[in-house]
């Protein structure tokens, strides 16, 4: 069987030609996605046919659609996050998955610190009345000496401890996953999760994903939290609970919050109308040399599969 690669990406080699030159280099046929949306079941089905591997972006890919594809080897996801793939189906249909994970960290990482920083000293709020032609000063802190805690310590919730480092913060870290030792060796502070709760004045979600399929901040969480803290999400739309981070902004029990997913997207809830509340479009990877690095990882992880090589240091599921 001759190999085919299907690009099922929305953009593909937007920012830069080098992911293209790639394939074209390996002289293994391919098709590219160019709807520029988000590729349908419908399409990949219609798209894939033949084709033994996909640069994957997050669209779905379920039992059933293994089935109808009988022909695919191998899924190279463009991203870090593996959540739309059933990843049981997938070994079970001799499917190998492949992501990311590293070319993500430094984008995702510097957007959280903009988010802390810019949450602190209130620069959201102060840009509205300036818009506003409002002569106004607002309360705002330091990031140094606060508390920056995070849920998840694994790459990206790493560097962003390193850079929260830089600026003098205290960071304090929950993840049932990651030895206590560990996370004292690289400065972090372990503690449970009430604790985080209770002493964080920032308090930052890189976690893959919520407990039990429920919120991992929800009314309960935020009225345990201190008052006036900071919320940022950069990891999954489903760990916060909306209504309730939407009361507890109104409240003033958050002060302020940082959101670049969402359960629902494209998104133009109730959060859009807080000036006290940063929210970016899904766009924390997007960065142009972000974009380019994942493109030729994504493309190199697919090559290294067909060539019967694929490198053991980048995460195989």
């Amino acid at each position: 069987m001759n190999d085919l690669i299907l690009i099922a990406l929305s953009t593909f080699s937007r920012e830069s030609r080098e992911p293209l030159s790639l394939l074209e280099a390996s002289g293994i046929p391919f098709q590219i996605h160019t709807s520029g949306k988000r590729i349908t079941r419908a399409e990949l089905l219609d798209k894939v046919g033949d084709a033994t591997a996909i640069l994957a972006g997050v669209e779905p890919y379920d039992a059933d659609l293994f089935n109808q594809l009988p022909a695919l080897r191998c899924i190279s996801r463009c991203g870090v996050g593996v959540d739309a793939i059933d990843l049981s189906a997938a070994r079970e249909h001799g499917v190998t998955v492949a992501n990311t994970p590293d070319s993500p960290v430094q984008a995702v990482a510097e957007l959280a610190l903009t988010m802390f920083l810019s949450l602190s000293r209130n620069i959201p709020r102060q840009t509205k009345l300036m818009s506003g032609r409002r002569w106004e000063r607002v309360e705002s802190h330091l990031l140094r000496g606060r508390t920056v805690g995070l849920v998840g310590f694994g790459r990206i919730g790493r560097r962003v401890a390193e850079l929260c480092f830089a600026f003098g913060a205290k960071v304090c870290v929950y993840d049932p996953f990651v030895p206590v030792e560990e996370i004292s060796s690289l400065g972090g502070v372990p503690v449970s999760f009430d604790e985080l709760l209770a002493t964080s004045d920032i308090l930052s979600l890189h976690a893959s994903k919520g407990e039990s399929g429920h919120p991992l901040l929800g009314s309960d969480e935020f009225a345990r939290m201190k008052s006036g803290a900071i919320v940022v999400n950069l990891a999954r739309g489903d760990m916060i609970d909306e209504d309730a981070l939407i009361e507890a902004l109104r409240t003033g029990r958050v002060s302020g919050a940082g959101l670049d997913v969402f359960l629902s997207e494209p998104y133009t809830g109730e959060l859009c109308d807080f000036p006290q509340v940063i929210l970016t479009p899904h766009s924390a990877t997007l960065p142009v040399e972000t974009r380019g690095e994942m493109e030729c990882r994504c493309v190199q992880n697919a090559l290294d599969f067909l060539s019967g090589g694929l490198n053991p240091y980048f995460r195989v599921c």
